[in-house]
């Protein structure tokens, strides 16, 4: 059943692109407000991020499970999902991509700067003094954003559901959203658990997973250099592990520095081109352990 959720909530998102009706984020903020006006959790930000993320989850479990003990199959089947679509990624990536290059080609630098503030959630404010600043850092976090907006979702919804799909975008969503507890980042207390380093744990099996399959797609032995020599990281970010693994498919070995590649329409098009293969790949892998299951 899981399987054909994901093929159907693929194909609504290919169709439709922008799913605004569904994607609706404000309530998330709010929950966080709510949580943080708890004097019970004021003192425990840890303990505050586990309700944020889990009660959701939890809700969306004991829903599916009363919805099936009564025999109510086609309602869970609708739950799964709409729950499905609203932790895939916002917005639709290739037509931020096809702005980012239209504003490049016009010469239309501010326009593209913020273009590129929509692939790259790191930087949300400044200027943009030369037409390599906005492409360059869409395309650093072009591979990451494609991967977090449907790889790493599918992943968690294949294995453990609904649940686990919507605490993945919980968690990507505080950080998009800006809901970091300012206090006790500034404190520095290592007690405290935060929304990055959990979304980052998330994050290490699907990504790794994902860059073997870039490699399968793409050119494999560069893939796997730079796969190899990362694996095992357990500093690495998932967006410099994703951008290496992409650069070796497409046949750089040396990719250590973000320009290695020539930031060019051409080269996004290589990379969206890649990662497509990619989600063939993994619904080809998944209709298999279908089968053998």
């Amino acid at each position: 059943m899981n399987f054909l959720t994901i093929l159907l909530a693929i194909t609504i998102l290919e169709a439709y692109g922008q799913l605004g009706f569904i994607q609706r984020d404000g309530w998330v903020a709010e929950w966080h407000q709510r949580l943080t006006k708890l004097s019970f959790l004021s003192a425990y930000s840890s303990l505050r991020l586990a309700f944020f993320i889990l009660i959701p989850a939890v809700v969306v479990h004991v829903l599916a499970s009363a919805l099936s003990q009564n025999q109510f199959g086609f309602f869970v089947f609708v739950l799964e999902l709409v729950v499905l679509l609203y932790a895939l990624g916002r917005g639709n990536l290739d037509t931020q991509i096809a702005l980012l290059n239209s504003d490049l080609e016009q010469d239309a630098l501010q326009k593209a700067f913020n273009d590129a503030s929509l692939v790259n959630t790191t930087n949300r404010e400044g200027d943009a003094t030369s037409s390599e600043d906005p492409r360059n850092k869409a395309f650093a976090a072009l591979p990451y954003r494609a991967f977090e907006r449907s790889f790493a979702v599918i992943f968690w919804f294949f294995f453990f559901g609904a649940p686990a799909a919507l605490v993945y975008r919980l968690l990507a969503l505080h950080g998009d959203l800006d809901l970091q507890d300012r206090q006790n980042v500034a404190l520095g207390s290592d007690k405290q658990i935060s929304a990055t380093r959990l979304l980052w744990l998330l994050e290490w099996i699907p990504a790794r997973l994902l860059g073997f399959t870039l490699g399968l797609v793409g050119s494999f032995s560069h893939s796997m250099a730079h796969l190899w020599e990362l694996i095992f990281s357990g500093q690495t970010a998932t967006a410099e592990l994703l951008r290496r693994c992409v650069h070796g498919a497409l046949g750089d070995i040396n990719s250590n520095e973000p320009k290695s590649v020539a930031v060019t329409k051409a080269a996004i098009d290589a990379i969206t081109s890649l990662f497509r293969r990619a989600m063939t790949a993994w619904l080809v892998g998944i209709a298999i352990l279908v089968i053998l299951t």
